[in-house]
């Protein structure tokens, strides 16, 4: 195709008929929302932030996650004996480095075994979710890690760990994903704020790594307890290529300051 030619099932919104084409424009494929009938709102809680010190906006540490180049994320389990839930995940393999590394998206099943180690159906390289598939309630911490010394069940390593579903919850908050070698993500908006729980202002950034690439940011806004929260509405929306990571990572002016991020948008399918 060497011109765009107007399909008559296009979405009526003229940001996403106009990503569409600027994707094909850019990166010469032809892309379609309609095809993937997928929308994606991403959503994150922060672990209590050290003061002045960036953070991936996630409950696992007051830190950023160690992404790994292989698919070595491969362990599950819980700090409570009586946990023997499914948990659902999604994420993603990996395969080749650098500028050609691609990643294909996986979903799986897993049942705990209170706090001993469960090894994943499928390794990974990305987690994204992971969430109660199950009728009972989770009574402990559970964590998706690489397979690593525990204690109660959570690694002591806390750099091996990806995601985990917090003491009281049913599923994880990561404000961030990874997109794979057929998909495109339309980010039209996001929103957030600091916890009112304690008198604090955080700043926030969007951030997105390329293929081979390293963490650029591509937004930026502010939020405080007592100013209130942000929500944004892109115009032009932000196309994040194929095989690219996004996270949202945030900084506090407050020690223990927790914060909250989303961001929402389409998937767009590679169909040439």
């Amino acid at each position: 195709m060497t011109t765009w030619d107007r399909k008559n099932y296009e979405v009526p919104d003229a940001r996403l008929v106009q990503a569409e084409r600027e994707i094909y424009r850019t990166f010469g494929d032809e892309v379609s929302i309609q095809t993937k009938a997928k929308s994606l709102v991403k959503f994150g809680k922060s672990a209590p932030l050290a003061s002045r010190e960036r953070a991936t906006v996630w409950t696992v540490n007051n830190d950023y996650e160690v992404y790994v180049s292989s698919n070595i994320i491969d362990s599950i389990s819980s700090s409570s004996l009586s946990d023997t839930q499914e948990i659902y995940i999604e994420g993603h393999t990996i395969t080749g480095t650098g500028f050609d590394q691609k990643f294909t998206f996986v979903s799986q099943r897993v049942n705990l075994n209170g706090q001993t180690r469960v090894a994943l159906p499928t390794p990974l390289a990305r987690v994204s979710i992971a969430t109660n598939n199950n009728g009972s309630l989770i009574q402990g911490l559970v964590v998706v890690y690489e397979n690593t010394a525990l204690t109660s069940g959570v690694p002591t390593d806390l750099t091996k760990i990806h995601i985990d579903i917090p003491l009281g919850f049913q599923e994880s908050f990561k404000a961030a994903t990874t997109f794979s070698d057929s998909d495109y993500y339309i980010l039209t908006g996001g929103f957030g704020g600091v916890s009112g729980k304690q008198a604090a202002s955080a700043d926030f950034y969007l951030e997105v790594r390329k293929a081979g690439g390293v963490f650029i940011q591509g937004a930026a806004v502010t939020a405080s307890s007592t100013g209130g929260n942000w929500d944004i509405e892109l115009d032009p929306a932000i196309i994040i290529p194929k095989n690219s990571d996004i996270r949202v990572v945030a900084e506090a002016d407050t020690n223990n300051a927790i914060v909250f991020a989303s961001f929402k948008g389409y998937l767009a399918e590679v169909v040439q």
